[in-house]
């Protein structure tokens, strides 16, 4: 069964898009995406999630980082997934994936001006391909700017669409049509100001 997650971005002293209060009892009944965006510096508030993370619901966690230590920190404070960024040195990658098999790689598709075909077919398509074997088997594929998700759908091969389990996350902040099959699609992580006020 696909599963919807409600994404929110860590705000400091409150969930963004809203805002909403850490301590809003309508995040008792939902599953979470919670992400970070701190470019892969600075720690993360582990004393605030160790309270958080267990007054939620399910919370899967984007730390926005490259160290397993992190993910790990973060499932021992009861996220239920975490993501790791699928350029990450591959020793991190797999020493997450050794420990458990809640980790998702997380490709976040450039929104510089990037061509989202030539980065699929140069850097996306190619990396996974290295991490079929030893990585987690899973990816969480976030876009940034309205339409890259299918762009990038479209263009990904059978055998990795297959290979992988997927969560996306489409920068409309709801479901969107796909061109091909969604098959393999795990769940959809979409607005959560939104899905709070449904």
């Amino acid at each position: 069964m696909v599963q919807t997650l409600a994404r929110f971005v860590w705000g400091g002293t409150r969930l963004l898009p809203g805002p909403v209060e850490f301590d809003d009892p309508r995040l008792e009944n939902i599953s979470m995406h919670l992400e970070f965006r701190r470019g892969g510096r600075g720690g993360l508030p582990l004393g605030e999630l160790r309270l958080l993370i267990p007054s939620w619901g399910e919370v899967q966690v984007d730390v926005d980082g490259s160290l397993h230590k992190e993910l790990v920190d973060l499932l021992m404070l009861g996220a239920v997934r975490v993501c790791i960024d699928a350029w990450a040195p591959d020793r991190e990658i797999e020493l997450g994936h050794a420990l458990s098999e809640q980790i998702l790689l997380r490709a976040l598709i450039p929104s510089d001006g990037t061509s989202v075909r030539l980065w699929t077919s140069d850097s996306l398509i190619p990396r996974l391909r290295e991490l079929m074997s030893t990585g987690p088997s899973a990816v969480l594929l976030v876009s940034r700017r309205r339409g890259d998700l299918d762009r990038v759908w479209r263009t990904l091969p059978d055998d990795l669409l297959q290979r992988f389990g997927w969560w996306l996350a489409p920068d409309e902040g709801r479901r969107v049509q796909l061109m091909r099959g969604e098959s393999s699609v795990l769940g959809w992580v979409l607005d959560g100001a939104r899905m709070l006020e449904e």
